[in-house]
């Protein structure tokens, strides 16, 4: 896992959120992927590593952000969906980036957890 990567596509979502809040077309917006955890390549490695993490803390605290992230994310394209924009709008600058935020640190965090690991 690329966790440099990870961290900078997460971090994009705000700005595919933005512009799909604001109407500019974003090609991978669809709601039933997006609130998904486990569709994007994080959510993929982070099931597939179960067991050689599981005794790790941040390892299942990364799991609860990185869940929270999806959510909220698919919170705001619904909200969006359903013609409450404002609440939407909301919703991306407050609970999502919060969790989005939170991801980021833990992310940095397991980072030089599986660093350390390999030295």
């Amino acid at each position: 896992m690329n966790f440099f990567d990870a961290i900078n596509i997460h971090v994009a979502w705000k700005v595919h959120l933005q512009k799909y809040l604001l109407g500019v077309a974003v090609a991978d917006v669809d709601l039933h992927t997006v609130a998904q955890d486990n569709r994007c390549e994080l959510g993929r490695w982070l099931y597939d590593n179960l067991a050689q993490w599981q005794d790790q803390p941040l390892y299942w605290t990364l799991i609860e952000q990185h869940t929270a992230f999806h959510r909220h994310a698919g919170e705001v394209v619904h909200l969006h969906d359903a013609g409450r924009s404002a609440e939407a709008e909301r919703v991306l600058h407050q609970e999502y980036a919060a969790a989005s935020h939170a991801l980021v640190q833990t992310l940095r965090e397991l980072s030089r957890l599986v660093d350390d690991r390999r030295t």
